[in-house]
């Protein structure tokens, strides 16, 4: 009788331990699955920064475009507006391959170099970065992985918002000296990000 008992008092604790667990593991999803309900969904709206110039994109995957005109004697630098619904890759896997854009005179890799802010703006989820080195810019606008042109001393400035409808990107690339000369106004950008609820 008390071989049973025993038994039974394992089986019991045994049982409870196991449903404890699969209702922690189920309390877990249901967490991520709110965390990933709770990003806001709908088209990023801004304000255009005074100087900056919006122009036709030159490529039919860019939503916008913006010239930013150069700086002591530079090239402009060029903001363009991405966005893919539903898709468009991690924050982590666009950064990397933004960086893989630029080489270093020390063989450093950039992603080494680069600085990356995270902060969050009316409620989203915001990824900046900036990084400088050697560009390997497309040879043409409308070719991706085409042939390649080394330009020096340039620059990435870049955001990346996170929305329930996929991420936002929006990538300044030019002149190191013309990006810095406009590095506030974009932060000035960023931090009128804001959702159009009604789309």
């Amino acid at each position: 009788m008390k071989k049973f008992t025993l038994l039974s008092i394992i089986f019991l604790s045994v049982s409870i331990l196991s449903c404890n667990s699969e209702k922690k593991s189920e309390s877990n999803q249901t967490q991520g699955m709110q965390q990933k309900g709770n990003l806001p969904g709908g088209e990023v709206l801004y304000t255009v920064p005074q100087g900056w110039i919006s122009e036709q994109p030159s490529g039919s995957i860019r939503r916008t475009q913006f010239r930013l005109p150069g700086a002591n004697g530079q090239d402009d630098g060029v903001l363009a507006v991405f966005f893919f619904p539903g898709s468009g890759g991690s924050v982590p896997s666009n950064l990397s391959r933004w960086y893989n854009q630029f080489t270093q005179p020390d063989e450093k890799q950039t992603h080494e170099i680069a600085k990356v802010e995270k902060k969050t703006v009316h409620g989203l989820s915001v990824t900046i970065t900036f990084a400088t080195g050697t560009f390997q810019k497309s040879a043409s606008s409308m070719m991706m992985g085409g042939p390649k042109v080394e330009v020096p001393n340039y620059a990435l400035l870049a955001a990346i918002v996170e929305t329930n409808s996929g991420p936002w990107f929006f990538k300044a690339t030019g002149p190191e000296k013309t990006l810095l000369h406009w590095k506030q106004s974009f932060y000035e950008f960023v931090d009128s990000f804001h959702i159009n609820n009604s789309v």
